[in-house]
């Protein structure tokens, strides 16, 4: 799953630049607080409303106003990191997620999921994993808004160092089996699907371009 699908969202990206990197963004946004299956369905509002859409709530607009604003600038900025310190290292991985968090509403797990969908080496330990696993949801806690950059930078890494322990395409196939037919993804009831649907979400509106 993860060799399947994250490799097409990987060179998806790359290949049809900063417009899929927003259109990656925006999936990730929509999946806060929200269940996998609805996801293409606030795509397409989102198509329909864009910055008015009823799934934009909370710092949602913010987030992808922000992502269609700087769209050249992030693109930019982690083909470098990615093309100068590649995708697996600690510090790669920080330095993306860290890119990341500057768009509003993507907290550091997020941002991680966001540069997991592209590629590095890092994970989405959000709350199914938490539970699953037993961690503590301390370890996980974005770094809060006046912390000293050298002390968020730590806490940005000792994540990435935890996710690393097991390696991103783990957490990957493990959360789409763990998620597959449960309550908000009835739907989506193979981790395969689940997995091919971050896919078909990701490349809304590129299918025929």
């Amino acid at each position: 799953m993860y060799q399947r699908d994250v490799n097409e969202i990987k060179a998806f990206v790359k290949w049809r630049g900063p417009d899929a990197l927003v259109n990656t963004g925006l999936f990730v946004l929509l999946t806060i607080q929200a269940g996998l299956s609805t996801v293409r369905g606030s795509m397409v509002k989102v198509e329909r409303d864009f910055y008015q859409a009823d799934c934009l709530w909370g710092k949602k607009a913010d987030g992808y106003e922000y992502l269609n604003e700087n769209r050249d600038f992030l693109y930019g900025k982690l083909y470098h990191i990615a093309d100068t310190k590649g995708y697996e290292s600690v510090e790669a991985c920080a330095d993306v997620i860290q890119l990341f968090m500057a768009v509003p509403n993507l907290g550091m797990v997020k941002a991680a999921f966001l540069a997991q969908c592209l590629g590095f080496n890092v994970a989405c330990i959000d709350s199914h994993n938490i539970k699953r696993l037993g961690i503590s949801p301390n370890l996980v806690k974005t770094p809060p808004s006046g912390m000293k950059p050298a002390t968020v930078r730590k806490k940005v890494e000792q994540y990435v160092e935890l996710t690393q322990q097991e390696g991103s395409e783990y957490w990957w196939n493990t959360w789409c089996e763990y998620v597959a037919g449960n309550r908000a993804n009835r739907a989506l009831d193979t981790g395969d699907v689940v997995s091919r649907y971050h896919v078909e979400c990701v490349t809304y509106g590129f299918e025929h371009g």
